[in-house]
């Protein structure tokens, strides 16, 4: 397989080291990964296609490494799981001259992402195409120290803000495009994590953002 398709695959979970510690599961024909950070703020669920690895739970315990040895492979590579008692305990991967194993970790160590049970109603409905992730990544860099972003709608426009406050403060506001748009009075979100999200999402032409007031993007 083309080694560029596992790592946007990883890129798309771990978000620039949110979820490091994950499990892989593969029907051999796909792979899936339901992660969930460290601070629980973030549950994802990220699923790769047409991957021929065997079926089966693969721990991945630190990803960090798992991509630099990666890295030291070329376009190509074929990816083995190598069992120990009919258990798979590590991932061979080879690219013709060279040859990577990466070690797996106990399934029972891996954080476990919990179902989402039940959704809120959403309020607001934002359209994301490649000109709002470029402008809100842009804006990230020029407030680096903002921690968050706020979603705010009157009913008939809304927007979203990095460095909002009741005080006098930097800011940039964004005007958006929304195919839902009810009143919602401000509500924050990590703008770190966003901007991962984005950034690792930054082909995809159109997407939606979905924020209810029950505090739920």
């Amino acid at each position: 397989m083309e080694k560029s398709k596992l790592e946007k695959f990883i890129s798309k979970y771990n978000l620039g080291g949110s979820c490091e510690s994950v499990l892989w599961k593969s029907d051999g024909t796909d792979i899936t990964v339901k992660c969930i950070s460290d601070d629980k703020n973030v549950l994802g669920m990220v699923t790769v296609r047409d991957v021929q690895l065997s079926a089966g739970e693969y721990g991945i315990f630190d990803t960090k490494q798992l991509s630099a040895m990666l890295s030291v492979l070329n376009d190509v590579v074929t990816i083995t799981p190598k069992r120990t008692e009919n258990k798979v305990t590590a991932v061979h991967f080879e690219d013709g001259n060279v040859k990577v194993d990466y070690v797996l970790a106990d399934p029972v160590v891996i954080p476990n992402a919990p179902e989402l049970k039940q959704l809120p109603s959403f309020d607001v409905e934002i359209k994301l195409d490649q000109k709002f992730t470029n402008t809100f990544l842009r804006a990230k860099s020029a407030l680096s120290d903002v921690e968050t972003f706020t979603v705010m709608s009157d009913g008939t426009s809304a927007n979203v803000i990095l460095g909002y406050s009741d005080m006098n403060t930097n800011r940039i506001t964004l005007d958006v495009d929304t195919t839902t748009n009810n009143t919602l009075s401000p509500i924050n979100f990590s703008a770190r994590y966003f901007r991962e999200i984005l950034a690792a999402n930054k082909e995809v032409t159109s997407g939606v953002l979905k924020v209810s007031s029950k505090g739920l993007a």
